[in-house]
């Protein structure tokens, strides 16, 4: 039997940071699988010599490293190919290997209407991270607010109440010299229950903020440049909550964004999509299954 490896994100002590987002994927997909039985690292996937089973959800990809070794078997579901990596996962004799585990999951539509221009089969998985189980019991004492990965022009739009009172985090930027995969995934583990047991409400640009707290049933206000709108990573945050676009370091910014921040909702209600995490989690348990069956 194939071992199923989760993927792990590498990386040297001598890094400024690290992203717990990547590290929010794994553990969100690590719920949907069999079983875990080690981690095998995005950035060296050709390297893999031992037979195996990987999922491929996530963010495609910081380093030239691709296709997979021929050892790995992958699960292509919540799929996110970036526009710079289209440069190498599009290559024709890549496209070729997509095809050979076709249909393609794919994590948004931007990353689908990509492959898809290639003649690949392809289809719109959603992220994993919307599995996430929803909190049954609401924040003692009301609750506290969070701010996450927000910079400057984004906070200026936030009421200043709310800024006071907010909690102010930024995960995609942890600055520990830490490599090792289990501490890591230990860090985003508690980072989400944190957010599960006391928010009240999250305001971030993060979509791996974003979807899991969406996921737990967390009120959430997502901030976006308004340079950025044609980035199809967050397209799939505005199908569900909507987006407020600000602007950031161009003439009159302070004045837009001041107008943006009366005419945003600062109490939102959780939305929800347990209807939508059983078809991501059925389309995930067809895809593994497929690949257990090669």
């Amino acid at each position: 039997m194939k071992k199923i490896y989760a993927l792990e994100y590498t990386g040297t002590i001598f890094e400024r940071f690290f992203n717990l987002g990547d590290d929010i994927q794994t553990l969100a997909v690590s719920r949907l699988l069999p079983r875990v039985d080690g981690y095998v690292s995005r950035e060296a996937l050709d390297q893999v010599t031992e037979p195996c089973i990987v999922p491929m959800n996530g963010f495609f990809m910081n380093t030239s490293h691709w296709p997979p070794s021929s050892a790995v078997t992958p699960v292509f579901f919540a799929f996110h190919v970036t526009p710079e990596a289209q440069k190498v996962i599009c290559r024709p004799e890549n496209i070729a290997y997509l095809k050979q585990w076709e249909p393609i999951g794919c994590r948004d539509k931007g990353t689908m209407e990509a492959l898809a221009r290639h003649g690949v089969d392809v289809f719109y998985s959603r992220c994993v991270t919307l599995t996430l189980p929803r909190r049954t019991e609401e924040p003692a004492g009301g609750g506290q607010i969070f701010i996450s990965g927000l910079g400057p022009d984004a906070r200026a739009v936030i009421p200043r109440a709310i800024r006071k009172e907010a909690i102010t985090v930024d995960q995609a930027k942890i600055r520990l010299p830490i490599t090792n995969t289990q501490i890591k995934l230990d860090l985003a583990a508690e980072l989400l229950e944190q957010y599960r047991q006391r928010a009240r409400l999250v305001i971030t640009s993060k979509i791996h903020c974003a979807m899991p707290c969406i996921a737990m049933g967390i009120p959430v206000v997502f901030i976006y440049d308004e340079a950025k709108k044609d980035d199809y990573r967050v397209k799939i945050i505005e199908d569900l909550i909507g987006i407020n676009y600000v602007s950031e370091n161009i003439p009159y910014s302070l004045l837009r964004n001041a107008f943006l921040s009366k005419q945003s909702d600062w109490s939102p209600g959780a939305v929800d999509i347990e209807s939508m995490k059983d078809e991501i989690r059925t389309g995930f348990k067809a895809a593994l299954e497929r690949r257990c069956a090669d």
